[in-house]
């Protein structure tokens, strides 16, 4: 069955209120989830004058549901990173879609890096495991918020300064403005990317900064990250096949976390890798594509069992890793059912580094032993 859409005005939409319905492109990609708060006037004019669309059926839905009250502010101890990291995704939609009509473009990309790194000081194990527990509503737009989150967090360990971080948390988000719809299609798409999307590869590091520019951007570190981040130590990367230490350290971040989110997420044409598989990938580069500094920092970051991953405890029980343990191999789970018996009333915190709770083996989200939701485990208030 066809789906219809229908081009939305500004008149369809509303400054602080819940949107009932999604927001989708011109070829029917979502940009804007279900839930969503437009904060600006502003959005409201970018998203007609791009082309937003509804579909119909929602339309006509919406026609019969009254509109929610305007949002309540979420006090700190209610204040759940994976709402706040969901709310980022759509408003870097937004940006990255209109950033040649925005003014204010900059400052828009910095507020989400606020709000990225907020989300990372609340509960860094519950931002991590935004990457495995958050649904992805347009793959590039959630792949460059977990690239964010990664930045955040080996930047911070490398030590670096609050405002180098936050320059380079923005290039991680805007490092593919120049190839959003060809990431999209090559997501969807049965087959490996044809020459032609190689090609558009190759240079969408060097268009990408040449977009920013022309959204003003003038952040020295923003712009020579989103230049660099395909480089590799070995010289072997693009667009310049930097060596060594030309490659700067902040792009090196940011490269791993790409690729490690890249294998991460599955495609049409290929499985995408186990968590172990990728960790195995980075010890075996062997500082071909980033120092052996920074990829020791992503392998402490994230060990063997990163937070967000489905576990089954040698009880047979059935969870969640919310949280690093004392070793590697010994995180803190939070068991939330148990095979022919269902799910618990409450999640039970476990300590794998105990002989009955050791981990047996890993889950993947759509295995029929997992009936239970993830996110709800850290105990957020998300209503």
């Amino acid at each position: 069955m066809t789906v219809e859409f229908q081009k939305l005005t500004a008149e369809d939409l509303s400054v602080g209120q819940h949107l009932i319905w999604p927001i989708y492109d011109s070829n029917g990609a979502m940009l804007v989830k279900q839930g969503f708060v437009i904060k600006f006037e502003q959005q409201i004019d970018r998203l007609v004058l791009r082309g937003a669309f509804a579909k119909k059926t929602d339309l006509a839905k919406a026609k019969q549901t009254p509109a929610p009250p305007p949002p309540v502010e979420d006090k700190f101890k209610d204040f759940s990173p994976f709402k706040v990291l969901e709310e980022v995704s759509s408003q870097l939609a937004i940006s990255l879609a209109s950033a040649d009509t925005s003014e204010f473009f900059t400052d828009e990309i910095f507020s989400l890096v606020d709000d990225i790194q907020r989300a990372c000081h609340r509960d860094s194990h519950a931002a991590l495991a935004s990457l495995f527990v958050l649904e992805a509503n347009s793959y590039p737009i959630k792949h460059s918020v977990d690239v964010a989150v990664l930045t955040e967090l080996i930047a911070k360990l490398r030590g670096f300064s609050v405002e180098d971080r936050q320059s380079s948390i923005a290039a991680a988000l805007t490092m593919n403005i120049a190839m959003i719809e060809l990431q999209e299609k090559m997501f969807r798409q049965d087959q490996p990317p044809t020459e032609e999307q190689q090609l558009a590869i190759q240079e969408h590091s060097r268009q990408g900064v040449m977009m920013l520019k022309r959204a003003k951007v003038t952040d020295n570190l923003w712009l020579k990250c989103v230049l660099t981040h395909h480089e590799k130590v070995s010289g072997e990367g693009y667009p310049h096949k930097l060596r060594g230490e030309q490659y700067p350290e902040a792009s090196q971040i940011i490269s791993l976390a790409d690729i490690y989110c890249a294998q991460l997420s599955p495609r049409f044409y290929r499985d995408p890798l186990l968590h172990k598989d990728i960790l195995r990938d980075i010890l075996l580069d062997k500082g071909e594509t980033v120092s052996v500094e920074i990829a020791g920092l992503y392998i402490k970051e994230l060990g063997f069992y990163p937070p967000g991953m489905i576990v089954q405890l040698a009880n047979a029980e059935v969870g969640v890793v919310t949280k690093k343990g004392e070793k590697p191999d010994s995180p803190i789970v939070h068991s939330c059912m148990r095979p022919q018996v269902g799910n618990y009333n409450a999640p039970i915190k476990r300590n794998t580094k105990m002989p009955a709770f050791t981990i047996r083996r890993v889950l993947q989200s759509d295995d029929p032993d997992v009936t239970f939701e993830r996110r709800t485990v850290w105990g957020f208030d998300e209503s």
